[in-house]
């Protein structure tokens, strides 16, 4: 198994899946409703945002699907952090 440090600094959300793993978000564009991201940081592609219905009850969240893994936006946590983060 190959370590290597993940980028971080075009990263703007984490969703978290395991203490080794998770999903990057890098970027959101609204006028195309598409998410850019990743698993761990490789090979960033785009995503269609989409609705994602969680718990299999018929109530629908806003969310995009990374492959077949749904990935809700109420889970991304917000990341400020990286080279390109700047000073408020």
């Amino acid at each position: 198994m190959e370590n290597r440090m993940i980028d971080l600094s075009g990263v703007i959300g984490i969703y978290g899946l395991t203490n080794t793993c998770a999903v990057l978000v890098h970027e959101i564009d609204y006028g195309n409703e598409r998410v850019l991201a990743s698993m761990n940081g490789t090979d960033p592609g785009w995503c269609e945002m989409t609705e994602l219905d969680m718990e299999g009850d018929g109530n629908t969240e806003p969310g995009f699907l990374l492959g077949s893994l749904p990935v809700p936006f109420s889970g991304v946590m917000r990341f400020y952090g990286g080279a390109d983060a700047k000073d408020s």
